[in-house]
């Protein structure tokens, strides 16, 4: 697994720059609004957004009505989403997701295109998923979202995933459901993408393209107490 300290270091630079990452409200609000309604989270529920960056997911899911904490490692980019989202009842907190304890579990824990999980190992290396579900109350849900463009290589700084990499690092753990999402035919499908029909077809499209999507895995801890779901 990476060193989390030298993870903060390189997008401490990054987020130097305002939305880093060029996200596009247009496009990504209608899939977190689709995962919401799909994993039935009801305004109110409690979400811990990890390697939130600059906010801009917990934005999204704040948006839905939903009780969001956002954590990250690096201090410039919580400091930027502390600036930018201000007016939003969202809590931001410098935190190394390994080490830190919370008050409480969490009705869903949240993580799209996290460093720890960009990673050569990342089909049989299951510890940073492990601590995930931890942090979950009993039938809460893990939301996995991870951009790649679905197959396996490696670019100057990110580790695209395949979807046989994808199952594999989620095999152990029962109901585990994964589907692969194109950021174009969701505007149009919406919670209808989050289906294996769907899957099949935006995989197609991808290969087509050359366009990325994003891996989707929804978990729930089926055990009682900390148990994990394996």
């Amino acid at each position: 697994m990476k060193n989390p300290q030298s993870i903060a270091g390189v997008y401490d630079e990054n987020y130097k720059r305002p939305n880093y990452f060029h996200y596009s409200q247009g496009l990504y609000e209608p899939l977190i609004a689709s995962l919401v309604s799909f994993c039935r989270l009801k305004a109110g529920a409690s979400v811990l957004d990890v390697g939130c960056g600059q906010g801009f997911f917990s934005f999204l899911l704040a948006k839905r009505g939903l009780k969001v904490h956002g954590v990250d490692l690096s201090e410039i980019g919580i400091a930027e989403a502390q600036h930018r989202y201000a007016d939003l009842p969202i809590r931001f907190t410098v935190a190394d997701i390994l080490k830190t304890s919370f008050p409480e579990l969490f009705d869903c824990v949240f993580v799209r295109s996290c460093s720890l999980y960009n990673i050569d190992g990342f089909p049989t290396q299951r510890a940073f998923t492990d601590r995930l579900l931890e942090l979950l109350k009993p039938g809460g849900t893990l939301i996995f979202v991870y951009n790649s463009t679905f197959r396996s290589e490696v670019g100057a700084t990110w580790r695209h995933h395949s979807m046989a990499a994808v199952r594999e690092h989620f095999s152990p753990y029962p109901g585990a459901r994964i589907y692969f999402v194109n950021k174009l035919t969701h505007l149009f499908w919406r919670r209808l993408s989050l289906s294996r029909t769907a899957t099949g077809c935006n995989a197609m499209l991808t290969r087509l393209l050359h366009k990325g999507g994003d891996f989707v895995c929804i978990l729930e801890k089926r055990t009682g107490g900390h148990g994990l779901v394996r």
